[in-house]
């Protein structure tokens, strides 16, 4: 695998290119939206047929199932239509690339890796919340506390 730079984006060459079998509809949907997939940094082609190769994606994508990823994109594609309004399809992509990049319950990570990611929400515009609502963190106060392990009543 081979790190570069698209756009800004750090992009993941894949060493061994994966394909993807897609339905009809899904697949004139797919190939209408590459140019938008395209500036996240996947690099998809056309393979004949409604079958693609996706020789590249986003590093954050890297250690993920990207075909699901891209399945599920032109999944979306197909119930919405996106041709007015690319950007929609855009920002829907991004959601579920940052959601399949996520940290996953139970995944073991070093004090590094924390605190980078403390950094970075601190960045964030609303870090209260991911992209589908869920809080990213709670607030407990010392009453609160001291309530549920019975110091007070």
């Amino acid at each position: 695998k081979e790190i570069v730079s698209h756009n800004k984006n750090e992009i993941q060459i894949l060493l061994m290119p994966e394909t993807i079998d897609l339905t009809f509809k899904e697949a004139t949907e797919l190939e209408a939206i590459i140019p938008e997939l395209t500036k996240t940094g996947f690099e998809i082609e056309p393979f004949g047929g409604n079958t693609f190769i996706i020789k590249a994606v986003p590093s954050i994508l890297s250690d993920c199932d990207v075909a699901k990823i891209i399945s599920e994109i032109a999944e979306k594609a197909v119930t919405k239509d996106y041709s007015k309004r690319p950007d929609e399809l855009l920002d829907e992509s991004l959601i579920l690339m940052a959601c399949h990049g996520a940290i996953r319950a139970r995944q073991k990570l070093d004090i590094k890796e924390m605190e980078n990611i403390l950094a970075r929400l601190d960045h964030c515009k609303n870090s209260s919340h991911c992209p589908h609502g869920r809080p990213t963190w709670i607030k407990y106060s010392v009453s609160e506390i001291e309530k549920n392990f019975s110091r007070i009543v």
